[in-house]
């Protein structure tokens, strides 16, 4: 017996003894390779033993260990790692790639995961390209860099607003354009301008400094995006931020500073070309006038930036803080933008099991503009418009106001137009881990946009005049509150089963307050506010409140990471609509096989190191419309006799329900010798149903139109993408990128099938069985050698020609767009060049309807010096007249262009200091470069620029060009520096 009390106490004692000596440790594990991000999913085992655990979604681990073992991570697509205890009770580790297996990790919805087990269709855009471009706006950016994703620079105006289109137009009036987030944050995008100018809208996106951005990740297909479910219809843009990383800290400053100007002009009639074309002489020959209006307005302008981060910490808290100015003057008289912004990224790590974070940023930007386009009081137009003959300045030094059109270079140098944007873009988070497999997330975010614009046409501009003054305010204040809250499960079962679980609730509070006022008859030029009116002559005020909220969910499923499936689901709920159609169920689902992991693959001994087959169908939703549609409404201000009255505003329709997006996608994605050549190819079909617009009725109804539901449309293409690694060996390296789109659009169904037609200055269409936007006019045969008019084609075969043969004339949608990007280094040196290109786009070119009409008050160009003048000439410019009797100038094929285009987009060329002569000047390191944007483009379209629109990102009228602000050329000369 006392032997066996003796034995126990033994055992006791070498028990308490090894429990003694273990200890805990935990940390984070990170992908080196992809800028310190958090590795979900990462097994860390203990040497030798079956004792282990894997990181939770933020990367953290926990596990009791002996002082003198060793843990082993491993993560799929990542070099295993072993390290040492040695009695430490903190130990995070950095993983590197293993490139042969699963490539880069991707930021997804609500999450990250290695590329090669994305089962959806997603774009990369990472650091290196976003940092090569010397335009300083994400939409600028992005362009070209991703299949699928479109995006038109409807305009070269300073600060303005480009329409991006992710796998085609979804909608004709429900908005087209995608969600963006911003650190898991939807975030405001749009014009809120209320002062009109024309196509030259603001754009919210601009607030941001693609300095900032670590990556941009572009969902594009419904497997990928439905996990933002009501406004994933038309993809998702992820936008990740810089963070900080637990090593010493690092600053960085960059400069650069550029010139701008326009590639190509129009050509004008002179004063003495004029003349001959109007058949008048001068008053005097020696001292005719002869303006150069042009010249006058455009000029070449100055461009700069300089951007000042700091990024580091310790193993409990890291941050990245960042400051950035940028300054670009317009090239067109009286425009500019000017932005500072600043951002501050915080994480710490309280405990073992909590981590805090906060993402702020905030900036201030003051934008000049001028009216375009369609005005009458434009700058660029009216120097296009008026005829050299006129001089700008009177004999006493005032402007001159006798052209048929206003002085453009009085608009410019007097007339005020101010937008000043205030935006704080901020989110605090916090992560619990509950378990070592089980993490809740919560992120609370905001945005908030405060725009206030201010106008003032002073006396001595022509529109002044007429008033004596005009002056506007307006007032926007814009705020949207988001919470995200999700528990997320990850766990790997029998070694070959791995299994993340997340489910969530988020809701969106979006609130806008908006006030304008007019007022005329101002004391003289040097009052320009409201107070100092004689007269308000309009004033208005508005508020708006909506909400949305959400429940989501996801399940993510690979066998030894060959097969894999993902399953979404979103249940959201609107307040656009009423309550028998509120919610709505987006689910959506999506498989993958890693075909060369299989054994039978891989006895084949084919150059092939990757080959991933996958397919995807989920739906989508869009409840872009006014808000409220559903109500009958009433609003105020329709007085009588002084007392304070109400009307109706809108007809009630409680049947309205969510736009519905089917998307399917097929896609392959392939890595050849050793991943030194990568191709993916996507083939999608999107089908959108219960179209949202707004369609007239009979006015005997007492309303002119009720948004309904009423059509269909569909979406069909094709994307490849492919990126080479040319030659590597002895300090030089050649690597491309290349990546090609083609998208097809039909209109299906309308209400009854009947056209909406006649939209803005091209006559844009849509009409059943042709693709949104369509030009529709008289086709155009040429001119005829006898008469010297145009002739129409009579596609009714009647005798005459009428409004019944108009036919279609014209597509904007382009066959194909894409980008070609070749990135060469030697030693120390750099060349990256990027081509973008636009191919079987039609332009209606409605700036020749006015310069090239030979009849009115409008300059010409010297196109017309080649019109019909005697019977018998061939060409292709009608007769000068001004009656006209045949309306040569109508709306026809005659202004119909190719409007297909290769751009060289960026060239750039930089050489980084060697590690010596880094370190004499007091840097860790130091690259100088020069940069080339828009510097030179090959098309035959006849205007000034083929990428524009005069009417900015509109849904319906595109392809459009009218007096245009074309593209600017920009040579930067910069340095990078890091301490």
């Amino acid at each position: 017996m006392k032997k066996a009390i003796l034995f126990f106490a033994v055992l006791m004692i070498l028990g308490l003894s090894i429990m003694a000596q273990q200890i805990r440790v935990s940390g984070v594990v990170t992908s080196v390779d992809e800028g310190g991000i958090s590795l979900p999913g990462v097994t860390v085992m203990v040497e030798g033993s079956t004792r282990g655990t894997i990181t939770d979604a933020e990367g953290h681990y926990e596990i009791e260990v002996a002082p003198d073992e060793i843990l082993v991570f491993s993560f799929v697509g990542m070099v295993t790692q072993r390290v040492p205890v040695e009695g430490r009770e903190v130990i995070d580790v950095g993983l590197r790639m293993d490139v042969a297996q699963l490539g880069e990790i991707v930021v997804t919805g609500y999450g990250t995961e290695s590329r090669r087990l994305i089962s959806g269709s997603v774009g990369v855009v990472g650091e290196e390209d976003i940092q090569e471009s010397a335009l300083r706006t994400i939409d600028g950016v992005l362009q070209g860099r991703s299949a699928g994703v479109q995006i038109t620079q409807s305009s070269g105006t300073p600060g303005a607003a480009n329409a991006i289109r992710i796998r085609g137009s979804s909608s004709i009036s429900a908005g087209n354009e995608p969600l963006v987030v911003v650190d898991g944050i939807p975030v405001t995008t749009g014009d809120y301008g209320q002062v009109g100018f024309s196509g030259q809208r603001i754009d919210a996106l601009a607030d941001i400094n693609p300095n900032d951005i670590e990556s941009i990740t572009v969902l594009k297909d419904a497997s990928a995006a439905a996990i933002y479910g009501a406004r994933a219809t038309n993809g998702v843009i992820l936008i990740t931020t810089k963070r900080g990383s637990d090593r010493d800290t690092r600053i960085s400053f960059n400069a650069t500073t550029g010139v701008q100007d326009i590639e190509n002009r129009l050509e004008m009639l002179n004063a003495s070309q004029w003349h001959e074309l109007k058949g008048t002489q001068p008053q005097d020959s020696d001292a005719m006038v002869d303006t150069d209006w042009l010249s006058e307005v455009l000029s070449t302008a100055p461009t700069m930036n300089y951007e000042l981060s700091a990024t580091g910490g310790d193993d409990a808290t890291q941050f990245f803080m960042s400051g950035n100015y940028y300054n670009q003057e317009g090239v067109l008289i009286g425009t500019s933008y000017e932005r500072l912004s600043g951002r501050v990224n915080l994480d710490h790590k309280v405990s073992d099991k909590l981590d805090l974070g906060i993402s702020f940023g905030a900036s201030y930007a003051l934008n000049n503009r001028v009216e375009g386009d369609q005005s009458l009081n434009a700058p660029l137009a009216n120097a296009i418009a008026n005829p050299s003959i006129y001089p700008v300045y009177n004999q006493d030094g005032s402007y001159n106001e006798g052209a048929p059109f206003a002085n453009p270079v009085a608009i410019g140098k007097e007339a005020i137009n101010e937008a000043h944007n205030f935006r704080t873009i901020g989110n605090m988070f916090a992560n619990y881990r509950i378990l070592d497999n089980l993490t809740f997330n919560t992120k609370w975010g905001f945005d908030y946009l405060s725009l206030r614009e201010h106008s003032y046409d002073p006396a001595t501009t022509r529109q002044g005049a007429r008033s004596n003054g005009i002056g506007l305010e307006g007032q926007n204040n814009v705020l949207n509150i988001v919470s995200n809250n999700t528990l997320r499960y990850l766990n790997t079962f029998a070694g070959y089963h791995n299994v993340e679980l997340m489910g969530g609730y988020s809701f969106e509070l979006f609130q806008r307050r908006n006030s304008f006022i007019r007022g005329v008859d101002f004391p003289n030029p040097y009052f320009q506010y409201i107070s100092e009116a004689a007269t308000i002559s309009g004033a208005s005020a508005n508020a708006t409140d909506r909400g949305l909220n959400s429940f989501f969910g996801q399940l993510r499923y690979n066998y030894d990471y060959r097969y894999i499936l993902s399953f979404t689901s979103r249940y959201d709920g609107s307040s656009r609509f009423g309550d028998e159609n509120r919610y709505g169920f987006f689910p959506a689902a999506s498989v993958a096989w890693r075909m060369s992991e299989e054994d039978f693959f891989r006895s084949w001994d084919l150059p092939v190191n990757e080959l991933r087959w996958r397919a995807g169908y989920g739906i989508t939703g869009n409840d872009g419309i006014p808000d409220f549609a559903y109500l009958s409404l009433y609003g105020g201000g329709s007085n009588y006799r002084g007392q304070a009255g109400i009307f109706p505003r809108g007809l009630a329709n409680p049947d309205l329900k969510w736009e519905t997006t089917y998307q399917y996608n097929a896609g392959v994605d392939m890595g050849l010798f050793d991943d030194r050549i990568e191709i993916s190819l996507d083939y999608y079909y999107n089908h959108t149903k219960d179209l949202l617009f707004s369609r007239p009725i009979s006015y005997t109804s007492g309303y002119g139109s009720i948004t309904t539901n009423i059509g269909e449309l569909e979406n069909r293409g094709i994307e490849l993408s492919l990126t080479t690694v040319n030659f590597d060996n002895g300090g030089f390296s050649w690597t491309s990128s290349f990546n090609l789109s083609r998208n097809r659009n039909k209109v299906l169904s309308l209400y009854n099938d009947q056209p909406l037609d006649n939209l803005g200055r091209g006559s844009n269409s849509v009409r059943v069985g042709e693709p949104i936007g369509i030009f529709y006019g008289y086709k155009s045969l040429g001119v005829d050698p006898s008469t010297g008019d145009i002739v129409f084609a009579d596609i009714n075969g009647d005798g005459s020609i009428t409004s019944e043969d108009r036919t279609k004339i014209g597509d904007p949608n382009p066959d194909f767009t894409g980008g070609f990007t070749n990135r060469l280094t030697y030693r120390n040196f750099e060349l990256s060049l990027f081509l973008q290109f636009s191919y079987g786009n039609d332009i209606f070119n409605g700036t020749r309807i006015y310069i090239e009409s030979m009849k009115g008050s409008d300059n010409q160009t010297t196109a017309v010096l080649r019109r019909w003048q005697q019977p018998g000439d061939e060409t292709d410019i009608p007769r000068a007249t001004e009656l006209d009797p045949n309306n040569n100038n109508r709306i026809s094929s005659r202004f119909i262009e190719d409007g297909s285009y290769l751009r060289v987009k960026n060239l750039s060329f930089s050489y980084r200091l060697g590690r010596g002569l880094a370190d004499r000047i007091g840097v860790s390191s130091a690259r100088v470069f020069i940069t080339g944007q828009n510097l030179l483009t090959f098309t035959n379209y006849s205007g000034m620029d083929p990428e524009v629109n005069y009417a900015g990102p509109s849904d319906l009228v595109v392809g459009t060009d009218f007096f245009t602000h074309p593209q600017v050329r920009t040579v930067s000369l910069g340095v990078n520096l890091e301490i």
